[in-house]
């Protein structure tokens, strides 16, 4: 389980001891409110105010990679929500100021498990 504020995931926890798994709160965190969340059953999928969407395993809480990042990113461009299957993602992005132009991105993306 995620949990954390403006920059979360700051903590995974396990879900049934609620021992924190992994501070996710290093170099791949957002720098920015998280704007939506989503999860399956291998991964945490977040997105930001600072234009990025990224990846966390489920299981350890660790950072896997960046699946969005808009060049926007920390000048107004957001990704407002996202919606994902096992293999693809959606994403409405814009800006508050212009900066980027409001649409929708499809992704397939594919992540090797350990």
């Amino acid at each position: 389980m995620g949990v954390g504020g403006t920059n979360a995931p700051s903590s995974t926890q396990d879900w049934i001891t609620g021992h924190v798994l992994e501070d996710a709160g290093g170099p791949h965190k957002h720098q920015s409110a998280v704007t939506c969340l989503q999860f399956n059953k291998n991964f945490v999928i977040t997105s930001s105010d600072d234009g990025t969407v990224k990846l966390w395993d489920l299981r350890t809480g660790e950072f896997i990679r960046n699946l969005v990042t808009l060049e926007s990113g920390g000048s107004g461009g957001v990704v407002w929500r996202i919606r994902a299957s096992n293999t693809k993602l959606v994403c409405a992005v814009g800006s508050r100021n212009g900066t980027e132009e409001t649409k929708l991105l499809v992704l397939d993306f594919d992540v090797d498990m350990k």
